[in-house]
């Protein structure tokens, strides 16, 4: 099954799950060929994390294929068919197979998924990768002790990484609608054509929103218009009701209404207040 993992959600998995490391392998694919290397028949064994060091590929996770480049993890579910295609130059990477036991039966098993993460180039996770993959390979109690406890720090590391890459292109996102709202507020809007503008769901689109600007985009549409009609009341001549509909607003009576609730007064009594006396023609 393909997800888009809720950063939380998954660290919480595996904090309260029993984890064992199957196996650490490091390797490298060609360039330019193409990899059947699990089938319908013969599925992948185990579940997986795979670590890309260099180059660029193509893994398909049950027809769902993945671009990968360095920076990128992509995650295997156990018992998946996958195909991989290597791109221009020879691939290297790093897998860990696992298993996570006790996983509660009324969440989302993300063991048995396939999905990507992007924690973005990090020298200090290609070397714990290294020590890792070292450590795993010699035999005994202590140092599998010391290989999962490294593995929890790989996982950290690439989880913090991964969710403030996506806070920052969050944060862009909302850059972006806070602008497009500057430059469209007289239109229709609503939360879910924002939402959709930029490709997210309405509750993720407003929770990011509120984070970074403090207000909730409806709010923050409200407000802008809002300061519009002040500064159209205090400087022109246009009915209250031209007014209303220039930024978003075609029922007058609901946007002094409105006004009248953000402003603590009438638009006709702010008009006056800021010495704008046009012809009584409203």
């Amino acid at each position: 099954m393909a997800v888009k993992p809720e950063v939380n959600e998954l660290a919480g998995q595996f904090a309260r799950g029993s984890l064992t490391i199957d196996g650490v392998y490091k390797t490298t694919l060609h360039s330019s060929s193409v990899y059947y290397g699990h089938s319908r028949k013969h599925p992948t064994p185990n579940s997986g994390f795979l670590f890309t060091l260099k180059g660029k590929a193509t893994f398909v996770f049950n027809g769902t294929p993945y671009e990968l480049s360095p920076g990128k993890v992509v995650h295997g579910g156990k018992n998946m068919a996958l195909q991989v295609t290597v791109a221009t130059a020879d691939f290297e990477y790093c897998l860990i197979h696992y298993t996570l036991h006790d996983v509660a039966a009324n969440e989302i098993n993300y063991t048995n998924c396939h999905f990507l993460l992007h924690p973005g180039e990090h020298p200090a996770i290609t070397e714990k990768l290294e020590l890792l993959y070292q450590i795993k390979s010699t035999p005994g109690n202590i140092p599998e002790i010391h290989a999962k406890a490294l593995f929890y720090t790989i996982f950290y590391d690439m989880l913090t990484c991964s969710r403030n890459r996506l806070n920052l292109e969050s944060k862009t996102v909302v850059e972006q609608v806070a602008e497009y709202i500057h430059n469209h507020y007289m239109e229709p809007l609503t939360v879910k054509k924002l939402a959709d503008l930029y490709g997210m769901d309405e509750k993720s689109f407003s929770y990011f929103f509120k984070k970074y600007i403090g207000i909730f985009p409806i709010d923050y549409l409200i407000q802008h218009r809002l300061e519009r009609a002040k500064n159209l009341l205090a400087s022109s001549g246009s009915s209250i009701a031209d007014i209303a509909e220039s930024v978003g607003y075609p029922d007058a009576h609901y946007f002094s209404r409105l006004f009248k609730k953000h402003c603590g007064c009438p638009p006709s009594e702010f008009r006056a207040r800021m010495g704008n006396c046009p012809p009584a023609d409203e």
